[in-house]
């Protein structure tokens, strides 16, 4: 058996978790990525990091080939004069390092013994040594210099402040770094025999200078407000600067030249190519597999059974004259919900039951409690918080960590009642070979405070499980549902941020994707009703939306027969909402009653609950 698994440390995109009967093979493709850089070779090649991995890509683009650069999220790759060793960095034992990979043989080693942060790795033109920055000397980033056979590494420069970003000309006589010192910028040049001199100063920051290989003058990146222009320093006398490239979302990486006409660099996600004297830039396309596994580990999902904990005692019937299920297309008309022991025990049609306990719900939709199969429950959430949340609707979260027990025993109960809590560790699915993470909010966000995000399935002959994960400040309806009465009665500060360049279009794997909170930092409740209209942006129906929050969000926490649905056998959770979600999955906040548990609560009740427990006013 093998798996291939190209590294978790990935994109903001999605979250999925993958289920493969032996023998399968699935892959998944990125295209685009956030604050990636590239520098390219002698021979044409290119080498990015995309992903936490490296990837080497033809000189007209392509697909990508991973190198592998070792357990630790890869960034900023240069090439050797040579083209034949990469020179990067990496967190390693937290803190930043420099890490030099020779692909031919796949062996990687740390440059330096650890302990202090080196970064900004560039190559001497004589393939001998790399110059970087560090912190060793602990009076602030000077930058160094070390010769890869021995060893040994001296300092180039002790400035009061940061020296960072060093870059030598192609020649090796000159040296270009940027400095920063009582918060200003300075690009500064130390030329053969001469003393170092300032070309650019600017109280924004300046960074990622590059030279172009005749030494006619430097890039460099310098941001302007909320914007990053590439512009260039003209090395005439005096020095001449010039706005070069003006193309949205540049990343604050260097640009790679391949010869003095033609240029590399990332913006908006993806990699641009340009000559110098042009006005436009072209994409240079990728794609990379981040996931390829074939013949995984033999081994069975885990399915659970939930244990109803304080269930009722007695029979009970919710009379649905409008039901859906959680599956079906369409709803189901005069349909008796016959609940016992907090399970569903039997579907019939609706007839006269004298003596029966009979909830008539009038003109109202019956559907499964919603499931949230990724969340985030914050450490002030008070547990007498419980029947505000069940008022969004919510009756299942995963959550890691918390005391999900203790919250479990008191939600459960008709005095506080509140959702089901299931702990979750995705590090399991991890080790069993079974998921892979490709939403990391740690990632970091480009000079606009966006990510990108462009996740596709390039081969769909196995069923995959896609956590959505996808709203964020530019999410439709959100100032609609931050309105909402139950948003206004949580007592939590609602705050949400851009995410995206671009809302996904995810409906070519709408049947896979289960509903999934937690990457838009939002609280329980408002969460998950933000990934619903993120969904229905995003090309979801709102059928497809509501299976995301139901089954499909059941399955992806192996309680696809106990939850998210209306079932013979299901656990006894039902939502009644004023209006057809099914139409517009924005009615699914307009929750009248809940059945939790097997008990039935108005959302009146709930709410008064809470004011009891002094949560609202």
């Amino acid at each position: 058996m093998r798996i291939e698994r190209r590294t978790p440390k990935l994109l903001p995109a999605l979250i999925c978790l993958l289920t493969l009967p032996a023998g399968a093979i699935a892959e998944i493709a990125l295209s685009e990525g956030t604050s990636i850089g590239v520098d390219v070779a002698v021979d044409g090649r290119l080498v990015f990091d995309l992903a936490g991995g490296l990837w080497v890509l033809p000189p007209g683009g392509g697909a990508a080939a991973a190198v592998d650069a070792g357990e630790h999220a890869a960034e900023r790759p240069r090439w050797s004069p040579t083209a034949d060793r990469i020179a990067y960095q990496a967190r390693h034992d937290g803190i930043e390092q420099v890490f030099l990979l020779d692909p031919a043989v796949r062996n990687t080693h740390r440059i330096g013994r650890g302990g202090f942060s080196d970064r900004y790795p560039a190559w001497h033109p004589d393939g001998d040594r790399l110059v970087f920055s560090s912190d060793r000397r602990a009076s602030g980033f000077d930058v160094w210099e070390t010769d890869l056979a021995t060893g040994l590494a001296w300092r180039l420069t002790h400035l009061p402040g940061d020296e960072t970003e060093p870059a030598w000309s192609a020649d090796g006589r000159n040296l270009v770094y940027v400095h920063r010192h009582d918060g200003a910028w300075t690009l500064m040049l130390r030329e053969f025999g001469r003393p170092d001199r300032p070309l650019v100063s600017a109280n924004e920051r300046l960074s990622a200078p590059s030279w172009r290989p005749d030494g006619s003058l430097v890039t460099y990146l310098r941001r302007r407000g909320d914007s990053v222009t590439i512009d260039m320093v003209i090395l005439s006398d005096p020095p001449l600067a010039r706005v070069l490239i003006d193309d949205g979302d540049v990343f604050l990486r260097p640009v790679a030249w391949r010869d003095r006409q033609s240029l590399f660099y990332t913006a908006n996600d993806v990699i641009r190519t340009r000559a110098f004297d042009a006005w436009t830039s072209q994409t240079l396309p990728f794609e990379a597999t981040i996931l390829n596994m074939a013949d995984p580990p033999q081994h069975e999902h885990v399915r659970r059974r939930l244990e109803i904990v304080a269930a009722p005692e007695g029979e009970r019937i919710i009379r649905a004259p409008r039901l859906f299920d959680g599956l079906s297309d369409t709803y189901r008309s005069d349909v008796d919900i016959v609940i016992d022991g907090g399970r569903i025990t039997a579907l019939e049609a609706s007839r006269a039951r004298p003596g029966a306990v009979v909830v008539d719900v009038g003109d109202i939709t019956v559907m499964p409690g919603l499931v949230d199969a990724y969340a985030t429950l914050p450490d002030d959430m008070p547990a007498a918080a419980g029947p505000l949340l069940l008022t969004f609707g919510l009756t299942t979260l995963a959550v890691d960590g918390g005391d999900i027990a203790t919250l479990n025993a008191q939600w459960a109960t008709g005095e506080l009642p509140g959702p089901r809590l299931v702990g979750k560790s995705w590090q399991d699915e991890f080790d069993a070979g079974r998921a892979v993470l490709l939403g990391n909010e740690s990632r970091p966000a480009s000079p606009a405070g966006r990510r990108y995000a462009d996740v596709r399935l390039t081969n769909g002959r196995v069923p995959l499980t896609l956590l959505s994960g996808i709203a964020d400040a530019h999410t439709g309806g959100l100032d609609g549902l931050l309105a909402s009465r139950q948003a206004r009665l949580l007592p939590m500060i609602p705050r949400i941020s851009r995410r995206f360049e671009r809302t996904p279009d995810a409906s070519a794997v709408a049947s896979s994707i289960a509903l999934g909170s937690k990457p838009g930092g939002l609280p329980p409740g408002i969460g998950l009703h933000a990934e619903l209209r993120a969904l229905s942006a995003a090309g979801l129906t709102p059928r497809q939306a509501l299976v995301a929050a139901g089954p499909n969000a059941a399955a992806a926490l192996g309680l696809n027969l106990e939850i998210g649905r209306v079932a013979v056998g299901a656990a006894a959770d039902l939502i009644l909402v004023d209006g057809d979600p099914l139409s517009n999955v924005d009615d699914a906040i307009r929750v009248v009653g809940v059945v939790r548990n097997g008990r039935f609560f108005s959302t009146v009740g709930l709410i008064d609950i809470a004011r009891g427990a002094e949560i609202v006013e």
